[in-house]
């Protein structure tokens, strides 16, 4: 069962947009990502405790993911972004006197937090907004490009910054962190709630139920979305984790870590700004199979290429998540009703999390074990694993669907009969 919601004005609906693109840009603000893993060493950690510390990350964002996606289909996004922002700087704020694994563990659960209930209610409030201001599938095509761009040119800006402030010293980097985890909570008290349809408060197994069932049986298609939403994502993330201690062993400054980073993610941002180009370009076919085989390049040339050559490998992963990321999550929200599209997100990224939080620790550990070189080798062969498995049966079974060109063209041929029907009398 659901229920209807009244609808703001349309300026207001209109400052929706901006301002939850900029809630997404401050919400992964994150000045001490460039430096965290050598951060979290200087607090005692080893290299098996950053894993787990991502991977108790994943945990708290495993128990909260699915119940925040569905309080915001429930309440409303507004509301669920507000708590998650708060969140957010309460985190934020804890890294100033965090030390140890347990006060970074007490960080990683308030982030992880605030991210279950941000992530998947931002992209529903986005596609609910665009439906309620008419603006046509075309908008609504490029809002998952559009709020991937936003995060991931906030994380070059706050590498730039980060390289800038390790000048004076670590510690400013960790000040700075701290103040702008506070700014989400101001844009997301600015937003209103788009108009849409929310789901009853009278059946939630029911609810849940409905929602899985949709996602997992619905369409083999939109199955393996899930999954490769799911499991893919895996190959390029594990990359995120590995390349500053691929720094850090080549000899490379500290101080020069914000400058590399900056550059992946601005090559991370133009990837999901044009990702739809791209698939417009090579084909869904042809693009699935560049997200699939270009991490298996990336952990190879880290080995191979040396210090410059395996920074221009390392591009690879974040060229691949740009593209696969927006691509496969609008595919995803586009084949969703609106009553539970936040919580579809949030069972993705739910997926996603167990996978690392299961996996995370097992690379962490390994690689304390038997060194970089070996754990590149498995994680490429591990890529091209989950290529075969998952990836190649998705572009099997989108190559006999139309393109994104001849669903225009269908679109257009449409309309013009429309139009010559009506100049026919009696048409």
């Amino acid at each position: 069962m659901a229920l209807m919601t009244s609808a703001p004005s349309h300026g207001r609906l209109q400052n929706n947009l901006l301002r939850t693109l900029w809630l997404g840009f401050f919400q992964v603000f994150l000045v001490f990502m460039p430096i965290a893993v050598p951060f979290f060493q200087s607090k005692g950690l080893s290299m098996q405790d950053v894993f787990v510390l991502q991977a108790w990350f994943g945990f708290v964002v495993l128990i909260t993911e699915v119940p925040s996606g569905y309080i915001a289909d429930l309440f409303g996004r507004k509301i669920t972004l507000v708590i998650g922002a708060v969140a957010v700087g309460v985190g934020n704020s804890v890294l100033l006197v965090a030390d140890g694994f347990w006060g970074l563990a007490l960080f990683e659960l308030s982030l992880g937090i605030g991210h279950s209930l941000i992530s998947g209610a931002d992209i529903a409030l986005l596609y609910d907004t665009e439906l309620a201001l008419g603006r046509g599938e075309q908008a609504q095509r490029q809002i998952v490009g559009r709020l991937y761009g936003f995060r991931t040119v906030s994380e070059s800006i706050a590498a730039l910054l980060c390289s800038l402030l390790l000048l004076h010293s670590m510690q400013a980097v960790v000040v700075v962190q701290a103040v702008a985890g506070w700014i989400p909570l101001v844009l997301a008290v600015l937003l209103v709630e788009p108009p849409g349809t929310r789901l009853a408060s009278d059946d939630h197994l029911g609810n849940m139920a409905e929602i899985c069932r949709v996602l997992l049986t619905r369409s083999r298609l939109l199955r393996l979305i899930v999954l490769a939403l799911c499991i893919w994502s895996l190959t390029t993330f594990f990359a995120v984790w590995l390349l500053q201690k691929i720094w850090e062993d080549q000899g490379i400054d500290l101080v020069h870590f914000g400058w590399l980073w900056a550059g992946l993610t601005v090559v991370s941002a133009l990837a999901g700004r044009w990702a739809h180009r791209a698939e417009d370009l090579l084909g869904t076919t042809g693009l699935l199979l560049f997200i699939g085989l270009s991490p298996v390049v990336g952990y190879l040339g880290l080995e191979h290429f040396g210090v410059i050559g395996g920074y221009l490998a390392s591009a690879t992963f974040f060229v691949s998540r740009g593209f696969g990321l927006v691509v496969l999550r609008d595919a995803l929200n586009r084949r969703v009703p609106s009553e539970y599209r936040a919580t579809a997100n949030s069972l993705t990224s739910f997926g996603f999390r167990g996978a690392f939080m299961v996996t995370g620790p097992v690379v962490g550990y390994y690689l304390d074990l038997w060194g970089m070189q070996v754990m590149l080798y498995l994680l490429a062969l591990a890529t091209l694993v989950i290529f075969l498995v998952l990836v190649l049966p998705l572009l099997l079974a989108v190559r006999g669907l139309p393109t994104n060109r001849e669903l225009e063209r269908q679109e257009l041929e449409l309309l013009q009969s429309a139009l010559e029907r009506e100049k026919v009398p009696g048409g």
